[in-house]
């Protein structure tokens, strides 16, 4: 196999006769040079010997993970959402974590650069040599949150919403005494970071309240008959295999509990690109963390599936009688198809020679939509650009 990056090109002999199995050892060696650079590959080689064992648990070094601050500066973003606490100053950067074909979205909690290029780093590194289940336990996580409301009409609110690092008690409690008019809600959430972020949200909105969360729908259908629980959200790709049924046992164990259902996305594009087809119509509005039961605030009394019914229509029929009738986002500022990809792409923290071997293009030409973007946008440098792109 013949493999060029960036102007070098290198041939590697396969040790599989299989073509399948070939094409992925192929596809390993392509990915660590990419993600990793040529010297990386090399030292790989050197220590186990043969393109075939290399790529079989490759682990990256320590002295190939690039340690230079500016390296680590220069791939910095600030993520628009979750909106910053009237106590922040200045937004707090985040880094995009790329490694064996996944990405994720990190928080680093911090608005000093050289501070967040080291927490991208000490992220970067436990992806690399610990695997990325470790590193989902060890940091937050920047996710999009969907509350499926309803599928067809598809009517669903999203958030952003920040994981909890797994430590101290089972789930977090609320800090005020419960109140009577309190809905108390529950989570089946097998991910114990989401389940922490998931009741953090719950307790953050005036008249909601989330006491515990489950894992699982087995030991939701033990607790919840025996509590106070006025509305239940699964997640939708619960894994047990009797989610299903246990559900239908909850709602003849507690006729008349609502049970909803939410999905989780890596970002607000996945969320986008996974929307079910089918429906007669769509509407997805996004909320702040803290206003995760926006379409059900006003609601009183007993909560039943006909009255959250006629407050979501309700809620999202005010929406779309407030829908602006003037040109997108892109329109307005004049930009070309290329340049909204360029701009999508310096969003999510690339850089130029990325976006070039992303889109086809040299770095040369990547280069110029910057400069054109800069000039219609009116803006000076990448984070401006950013930030208008992340207002639209």
């Amino acid at each position: 196999m013949k493999i060029q990056h960036f102007g070098k090109r290198k041939t590697f002999s396969l040790s599989s006769h299989q073509r399948a199995q070939a094409a992925d050892e192929a596809c390993q060696i392509y990915q660590t040079i990419i993600e990793h650079g040529w010297e990386a590959m090399n030292h790989s080689l050197v220590k186990h010997g043969s393109p075939s064992r290399a790529t079989r648990g490759l682990q990256i070094s320590s002295a190939s993970i690039p340690v230079d601050g500016a390296y680590w500066k220069h791939r910095l973003i600030l993520r628009k959402y979750p909106e910053p606490l009237p106590s922040q100053s200045n937004k707090e950067f985040s880094i995009r974590i790329e490694h064996a074909r996944t990405s994720q979205y990190f928080p680093l909690r911090t608005s000093d650069e050289k501070a967040a290029a080291d927490a991208a780093m000490r992220i970067y590194r436990t992806v690399v040599n610990k695997g990325w289940d470790r590193a989902n336990e060890s940091f937050p996580r920047e996710l999009s949150l969907a509350l499926r409301w309803q599928d067809n009409p598809l009517a669903w609110t999203y958030t952003t919403i920040h994981t909890r690092r797994i430590s101290g008690p089972s789930e977090p409690a609320p800090n005020h005494a419960a109140l009577p008019l309190e809905r108390n809600i529950v989570f089946i959430e097998r991910d114990a970071g989401i389940r922490f972020a998931l009741a953090a949200c719950a307790n953050s909105q005036e008249g909601f309240r989330c006491d515990t969360a489950f894992a699982g729908a087995a030991e939701a259908l033990r607790e919840i008959p025996r509590r106070r629980v006025d509305l239940v959200l699964a997640n939708h790709d619960l894994p047990d295999e009797a989610g299903v049924a246990c559900f239908e046992e909850l709602q003849r164990a507690r006729p008349g509990l609502v049970v909803l259902s939410y999905s989780v996305f890596t970002d607000s594009d996945q969320l986008f690109k996974s929307t079910p087809g089918g429906a007669a119509g769509y509407m997805l509005k996004r909320t702040a963390p803290n206003r995760l039961f926006e379409p059900i605030a006003e609601l009183t009394g007993m909560t039943t599936h006909e009255q959250i019914a006629s407050h979501v229509r309700h809620y999202f029929h005010q929406l779309s009688a407030m829908l602006p009738s003037g040109p997108p986002f892109w329109k307005r500022a004049k930009l070309t198809p290329r340049e909204r990809e360029v701009l999508a792409l310096l969003s999510k923290g690339d850089v130029v020679k990325e976006i070039a071997g992303a889109l086809g293009i040299s770095n040369w030409t990547v280069q110029g939509h910057v400069k054109s973007i800069f000039e219609k946008l009116k803006v000076h440098s990448r984070t401006e650009a950013v930030i208008k792109y992340l207002q639209r």
